[in-house]
């Protein structure tokens, strides 16, 4: 069967009047106000079963409430809901020090690319930044949730507009990570070297090798690290993400054989989804990560809007069915201003029943 999964805040499910607990701001683009019980019509409606609250954004640089989180657990399940926890754990990288010059929790530094630039918005993926993951996840699974996804900033590589940067090895450059695998590798590689491998890949293919390999292995020692006792945890896969952007999903399996990973992606507004290549590139990166996961249970779409509102919900409907037509049977629908936009809900509600046929084989 076709379940349909919605990522979105705590916030907008517990109203103040029935928790005191700490609340971040709601921000321009965001609506706390009204009834989550009154939007449960449309959204019982379009199939929703199971929520993910965000429990850590990476722009935000800490954990969320985990009282508040409890609180809107405790209440999706009186409702008969399944409650799941979503992370944005390293920040999305922008390059714009305009933007935010600032990495994105405390005491993290940003990535370093190859020239020797900062990929604002993201960070360098070191002991201090696991250690506090690792930490917000443990009070996750402390507050009885089961399942954690982790957004596709968990990578090692910056991706912008339609450029096939899966291409391109990636990583970061820092002092401490190029000293770090020259150890690793018995090596004195400069970034002026490791730049010129990466931009020249037949020129070294060996050392090209290695470091691809130092930049997955981080990757999935953090994916082990929050894999603990009692907790299923994903991978949120980015648009045809590879081991060139730190993803080897076959050792990412290996060390958590039950993990969940979404698929897919890359295909936010209608600029990108309407023209036919933009459907093909959306089908190509599903079927290239569906062939490394053999189990489709534990696999997920995201279909999703950004910049808000540049997606029209019929295309939102239209993804929905290519989702499922390709073999995908979980279906997680973003962002959360989708909550208060029932139109949205309502062109998912109108295609449920094609989308199930397909998945019935009808």
């Amino acid at each position: 069967d076709v379940k349909i999964h919605f990522a979105l805040l705590a916030e907008q499910v517990v109203s103040p009047r029935e928790s005191d607990c700490p609340r971040r701001p709601s921000g321009p683009l965001l609506d706390y106000t009204g009834d989550f019980e009154a939007k449960l019509e449309y959204l019982n409606k379009a199939g929703v079963g199971d929520y993910w609250l965000y429990g850590f954004r990476g722009a935000e640089g800490t954990a969320r409430d985990v009282g508040l989180l409890k609180i809107a657990k405790a209440k999706l399940e009186r409702f008969g809901k399944q409650a799941h926890i979503v992370c944005e754990p390293l920040g999305h990288p922008h390059g714009d020090a305009a933007q935010d010059p600032n990495p994105p929790g405390k005491g993290w530094r940003c990535r370093v690319n190859a020239e020797g630039g900062l990929d604002y918005g993201t960070c360098c993926l070191d002991e201090r930044v696991l250690r506090d993951l690792v930490a917000a996840t443990k009070g996750f699974r402390d507050a009885g949730f089961k399942k954690i996804f982790f957004d596709d900033d968990l990578r090692m590589s910056v991706g912008h507009g339609r450029v096939r940067w899966a291409d391109t090895a990636g990583g970061c450059f820092c002092e401490a990570c190029m000293a770090a695998y020259n150890r690793r590798n018995a090596t004195s590689f400069t970034r002026a070297d490791l730049r010129e491998i990466v931009m020249n890949p037949e020129k070294s293919p060996d050392v090209l090798e290695d470091w691809i390999t130092f930049n997955c292995d981080k990757v999935t020692n953090f994916m082990k690290s929050v894999n603990l006792p009692g907790l299923q945890v994903g991978i949120m896969v980015m648009c045809l993400g590879n081991r060139n952007n730190g993803i080897d999903l076959a050792a990412i399996q290996k060390a958590v054989p039950d993990c969940l990973v979404r698929v897919g992606e890359g295909h936010f507004n209608d600029a990108l989804f309407d023209p036919p290549e933009g459907k093909a590139t959306v089908i190509e990166s599903i079927r290239m990560h569906m062939a490394q996961v053999a189990d489709v249970s534990r696999l997920y779409s995201e279909n999703t809007v950004h910049p808000w509102p540049e997606k029209r919900p019929e295309n939102t409907a239209k993804q929905l069915l290519l989702e499922v037509e390709q073999g995908l049977r979980n279906i997680m629908l973003m962002p959360p201003q989708l909550l208060d936009s029932p139109a949205y809900w309502e062109a998912v509600a109108a295609v449920l029943p094609q989308a199930r046929a397909i998945a019935a084989g009808k």
